[in-house]
This record gives structure tokens, C-alpha cells and sequence, in this order.
């Protein structure tokens, strides 16, 4: 059985994936395992939400927050992901 992980949406990423629920468990990939979180937003935009062009452009700009910690950018391809996590896109934030 694949390990799975628990997608939080909010904000642009939700607007993006309107119709959709604002959270969901995902299979993650079999290869590679452990699967890096460099290489969620690909997954996400090819395998679970395909040809959503919305949901590719916020990822793009988005970080991440693994089991409620944020993850710098430059720190994502050291994050692995094994099952059992929540994970969290979070979209750029404007505001006056």
C-alpha cells in the first residue's frame, strides 16, 4: 500500500481547485520513497490535479508547511515525505 499524506487547501490554492474539498488524502508516488516535498507540486499539478494551469501558477509561488512547521524554500528538497503527514501549500499573502 502507498503512504499517504493529507493536503490542506486555503486561499489561491483553494480558489484553484474550486468543486474540490478543502482538504484530502493523497497516495504518494512509489517511487521515490521516501518521496521529496521537492517534488510535490509537480505531482500534485501532473498526477492529482491534472492540466489545472490555476493550480500550477499559485503552487509556483507557494511554501509549504509539513505537520504544521514551515519550510524555507531553499530546505524543500531535504524535507521527505513517508506517509502519515499534513501538508499545506501556502499561497503568497497581499494585504494593505
Amino acid at each position: 500500500m502507498a503512504p499517504t499524506i493529507q493536503l490542506l487547501y486555503f486561499a489561491g490554492v483553494r480558489t484553484a481547485i474550486a468543486g474540490e474539498p478543502a482538504s484530502q488524502q493523497i497516495s504518494l508516488p512509489d517511487e521515490p520513497t521516501p518521496f521529496p516535498l521537492s517534488r510535490l507540486r509537480d505531482y500534485l499539478v501532473t498526477a492529482i490535479h491534472p492540466d489545472n494551469e490555476e493550480l500550477a501558477h499559485v503552487l509556483q509561488r507557494s511554501a509549504w508547511s509539513v505537520n504544521e512547521e514551515m519550510i524555507d524554500d531553499e530546505n524543500e528538497g531535504d524535507v521527505v515525505l513517508r506517509g502519515g503527514e499534513t501538508v499545506c501549500p501556502i499561497p503568497p499573502v497581499s494585504g494593505g
